[in-house]
Order: C-alpha cells, then structure tokens, then sequence
C-alpha cells in the first residue's frame, strides 16, 4: 500500500478515525535518524499490506498536527486505531518499530 504523505490538519482527523490501525512517522527534513528509518518504515509499510495504514508528518510542514499530539522529538512514531493513540514510540530503532506495528494488529 505505501505510506501516505500527510499533508493538512483535517486529513490527519480523517485518517486516524480508522478502525485499523494507522502508523504515522513523525520526523523532519534535517533529522539524521528519520532519514535512516525511512526506508526501514517504507519496507514495513509495504510488508504490511492492507492490514494497517502508514503515514508520515512533517513537523516543520505540519507544526499545529506535531503540536496536538505533542511531538517533542523525533523520529516519533504514534499508532491509531478508532480516533485514540494506542502506541508511541521514541527513536529509530528497526525491531521496536517492528514489534510496535505487529503489537498494532492485535489492539
């Protein structure tokens, strides 16, 4: 499927009322780790399939969306289903990002 660029506010809303997951990369342009797990999260993405949704937000492009669920760091990684956040992860470290997206099939 892909990852999907976010790129307002209310495609954001829409998108995490899902009652599938949804995966969003929080990160930036002059973020050395977001460029290191991007291609990571790209390859999960499309080893996922259908089963859940992946997205990313640019902070810098993005700020009022960083600033609602309150990214202080990044990459940072948050998990929706349904409207509510149900996992958050700090870093790019592969096999968290990993066991996040699988632990996101069961909720």
């Amino acid at each position: 499927m892909g990852v999907k660029v976010i790129s307002s506010k209310s495609e954001f809303d829409e998108l995490i009322k899902s009652d599938k997951p949804t995966i969003i990369d929080f990160w930036a342009t002059w973020c050395g780790p977001c460029k290191m797990i991007s291609p990571i999260f790209e390859k999960i993405a499309e080893a996922t399939g259908e089963s859940a949704t992946f997205a990313k937000v640019d902070v810098d492009e993005q700020g009022e969306i960083a600033q609602e669920v309150g990214i202080r760091a990044m990459p940072t990684f948050l998990v929706f289903k349904n409207g509510q956040q149900v996992d958050k992860l700090l870093g790019a470290d592969p096999s968290k990002l990993q066991v996040s997206v699988k632990r996101s099939d069961s909720v």
